[in-house]
Order: structure tokens, then C-alpha cells, then sequence
């Protein structure tokens, strides 16, 4: 089959590229192998069961369909799963080949991007890396509306779903897109915390008329988990007025929350009003199809291509949450960065860890518990004033570990420490920093997220 793969495959997959999307092909298609053709049929190989079911299911008549517009004479495709050996001799030709076809296979992995100190928007979030599936096309597609039409199309543009189903990543991928299509436009993200903390520091400061400037002199306001303004009446007020500005401006303006309008406690009803004023759209858990699409995404971001069989156990037992889902992955990966060899048994000992159920055990006095331990130090230590080089990594890795296992809030995580929400922000910022310059420290806060987590 060496012939035909290197006069006509690299076409037949471009074909298939251009008909499901960079990010489809990439997850499902970039593995396939012709194995052999006989009367009319050409078999085409897989590296597990699950994938030859769902390309069935999915895309065979997408695959037949490419193949036909370059090898007429064949009639139709049988797909089959590779065998061990099999597997082994895809990879090793593939990579054989990798620098003559690199458009075809395996992309290089995505640079890590920092968040825009104007806009607050994480470059990283991108329509062409969001994972589409029945949960989320309808707000995907109305994202992509409003991206090329702000103020337009959709004004407001409400989306609600549960925590961790990848409203962070449309939202800002509105604002990402927004700006590629036109560099001068004026976008902010923000979340309603953040908003909220600003808000009272200017009334504080005296500084009012600074806040207002700032909010509404965009062209696109983008202000996510509105839930959190239940009960901030004066906070409301000022959103209330903000909004009719940007709205009576014909400017686009953007929310999400963990829940509809109708239904978040103590907001005013003319706010209510405004949220449901334009399109109220919802994301739902992702499917299994889309769960496998996202690891296997993530995985190939990191550089790193693991076995079927692994990525069908992370997404089988994390069902709900895609940031329980990449961190179940990140673990994993983290073991196989090792060289270590992981077992079936292994690899559902780790994931099961990163469950939602699993984390509610997780109290944030057995992450301080735990880190002390981990440095042998006295847990009244963290909350001193002490500003020892040593000491203040430490509360940073604290602080670190507080955020994306308990999922605390900024202002919360301040009230444990005793400290102002914002050297709260400060230390955290500040570790995610030292984390992309230093792997180092990545290991070290996987060693003891480890601990706090078995």
C-alpha cells in the first residue's frame, strides 16, 4: 500500500479536512490507513474499536465520498481495527514520513499564549480550537454570528450551562475572533467578580468617572458568571446603566452564568429583562463523541499521542465537566512524561480522582494541612506576614492549588489567608507565570496535588 499512500492519500485526507474541520480531522481522521484493496473494497485500518464505530456511524460516506474523487474504481470501504503489531507499524511509517506530509498528520503543538493586559482576553481561546458537538453547536454557531457582526447579531448574547462545560473559552473566543477580523476593535472580558471589585474600589477611591470611561467606551463588553451579581444591588445599578449605554450605542454585549436568567436569586428585573432581552442559549455536559474529540485535542496541544484505550477510560468515568476531564489528562500525562509505564487499573486510579464527587472531599484545610507537611513547616507559618523568599512560594503554590482544586474564589481564598483579594490575584498570576517558565515547578505542584488528592 506504500504506492498508494504516497501518490493519493495525502489528498484523500485534505479532502476529508476540508469537509470536517481542522479540529474533527486532527481527533479522528489523521490516524487512518489504508491496509489493503480487493474487488472493489478498500479496507481501511483504525487503532480502536470506538473509532471504527464512530467513523461508521459518523463519516463514512465523508471518507467514501474523498476516496471515490480520487480512486473512481473503488466501491466502497470496509474499516477495521489494527492489531498491536499493526498500530506499532502505522506509527513508526507515520513518523517516517511526518516531514514530507506535516500538513496531513500531527500539527505541532500550540504555544503558550499570555492573557492580553487591555482586553483580558487568553489568546489560546480560539474558535478553531473548541470542540463542537450536539451540547454546544447552537451557542458555537451563535458565537460565530456575533463575531462577525458585534452589535448585530444576537445583542445580548446570553449563554448559561454548568461549571466547567466551556463557556470561558466561546466567550473569549468572540472577543479573539472579533479582533482578528478587525485589530482596532475594542473588546473587554471580565468577570462579574472582577467588575464588581473594581466597581467598589472606584466608589472608594472616587474614581467613578475613570470606571465608566472604561466599560463603556468598548465595542464589545464581554462579562462572564453573572451569578455572581445576586444580591450586589448597587453593583446591578451599574450594570443596569452600562449596559443601556452600549446597547442604545449599538455595541455587542456579551454574558454567561451557571444558570438562565429567570432563574439566578436577587436580581433586579429590569436587569433580568436585559439578559433576556436579546438570545438566551444554553451549553450542555458534553457527549461522549465530543469528550474523546477534547482529549484527544488537548493531548496532541502537549505534544503527546497516547493509545486509544487510555482516552476512552478518561472519557467514560468523567462524564460532566471538561476541566475535570483536562485535568484527568494532565495527570496522566503527567506519568507518562515520566517514561512510566501505566496500567489499566492505574490510569482509573487516577482519573477517578479528578470526579467532581471525588473533589468535594477536598477541604481547603487538607490542602494547607498537606502542603505544610509537604515543607515541613508549622501551618500558622502561611498565614504570618513574613516575607521570606521560601515563604511566599509556598503561599503562592497555596494559593495555586486553593483555586484549581476547590475552585475558591479570589475574594474567598483571601478570607482563609487573611489577605486583600487582590495580592490574592497577584500571588496566583504570579505562580501560573513561574509555572510556564519553570516545568520545574509543575512537577513540584503535581507531586503535591498528588498527596492532597490520594
Amino acid at each position: 500500500m506504500d504506492d498508494l499512500f504516497e501518490t493519493t492519500w495525502e489528498k484523500i485526507l485534505n479532502n476529508i479536512k476540508e469537509n470536517v474541520g481542522q479540529s474533527l480531522y486532527n481527533v479522528w481522521f489523521a490516524n487512518l490507513m489504508p491496509k489493503n484493496y480487493s474487488q472493489g473494497i478498500l479496507k481501511i485500518e483504525v487503532q480502536s474499536k470506538f473509532v471504527k464505530d464512530w467513523l461508521e456511524k459518523k463519516f463514512q460516506h465523508i471518507i467514501l465520498k474523498a476516496i471515490k474523487e480520487e480512486l473512481p474504481e473503488i466501491k466502497n470501504i470496509e474499516i477495521c481495527v489494527s492489531t498491536k503489531n499493526d498500530v506499532n507499524k502505522i506509527i513508526t511509517y507515520k513518523k517516517s514520513i511526518q516531514t514530507k506530509f506535516h500538513k496531513v498528520f500531527l500539527e505541532k503543538p500550540l504555544s503558550i499564549f499570555d492573557t492580553n493586559p487591555h482586553t483580558n482576553l487568553n489568546p489560546r481561546y480560539r474558535f478553531d480550537n473548541f470542540v463542537v458537538g450536539k451540547s454546544n453547536e447552537l451557542a458555537f454557531a451563535a458565537c460565530q454570528a456575533v463575531a462577525k457582526n458585534p452589535g448585530k447579531s444576537h445583542n445580548p448574547l446570553f449563554i448559561y450551562g454548568p461549571v466547567g462545560v466551556g463557556k470561558t473559552h466561546l466567550l473569549q473566543a468572540v472577543g479573539n475572533e472579533t479582533l482578528r477580523i478587525n485589530k482596532n476593535s475594542k473588546v473587554k472580558y471580565i468577570t462579574t467578580e472582577e467588575f464588581t471589585n473594581e466597581f467598589i474600589n472606584a466608589l472608594k477611591n472616587h474614581s467613578m468617572e475613570d470606571f465608566k470611561t472604561k466599560f463603556r467606551e468598548v465595542d464589545i463588553l464581554i462579562l462572564d458568571d453573572v451569578q455572581f451579581l445576586s444580591g450586589k444591588n448597587t453593583s446591578q445599578e451599574e450594570l443596569f446603566h452600562t449596559f443601556n449605554y452600549l446597547y442604545n450605542m449599538y455595541k455587542q454585549i456579551i454574558f454567561s452564568s451557571d444558570r438562565p436568567p429567570r432563574l439566578i436569586p436577587d436580581i433586579e428585573e429590569r436587569l433580568k429583562s436585559r439578559f433576556e432581552g436579546g438570545l438566551v442559549i444554553d451549553i450542555n455536559p458534553p457527549d461522549i463523541e465530543t469528550r474523546l474529540a477534547i482529549l484527544k485535542l488537548k493531548s496532541q496541544e502537549k505534544g503527546i499521542i497516547l493509545d486509544e484505550e487510555i482516552y476512552e477510560i478518561i472519557a467514560k468515568k468523567i462524564t460532566h465537566n471538561i476541566r475535570e476531564l483536562e485535568g484527568a489528562l494532565s495527570a496522566v500525562l503527567f506519568y507518562y512524561s515520566k517514561n512510566e509505564k501505566i496500567s489499566k487499573d492505574k490510569i482509573e486510579e487516577i482519573v477517578k480522582k479528578f470526579s467532581k464527587d471525588y473533589y468535594r472531599k477536598i477541604t481547603p484545610k487538607k490542602i494547607i494541612k498537606i502542603i505544610c507537611e509537604h515543607y515541613d513547616i508549622k501551618e500558622e507559618d502561611v498565614f504570618k506576614k513574613t516575607r521570606t523568599k521560601n515563604l511566599v512560594e509556598i503561599r503562592q503554590f497555596l494559593i495555586y492549588l486553593l483555586r484549581e482544586i476547590s475552585q475558591l474564589s479570589y475574594t474567598s481564598i483571601g478570607q482563609i489567608l487573611k489577605k486583600d483579594h487582590t495580592t490574592i490575584i497577584y500571588s496566583y498570576e504570579k505562580i501560573v507565570e513561574k509555572i510556564k517558565n519553570k516545568p520545574e515547578l509543575n512537577q513540584e505542584l503535581e507531586t503535591i496535588k498528588s498527596k492532597i488528592i490520594e
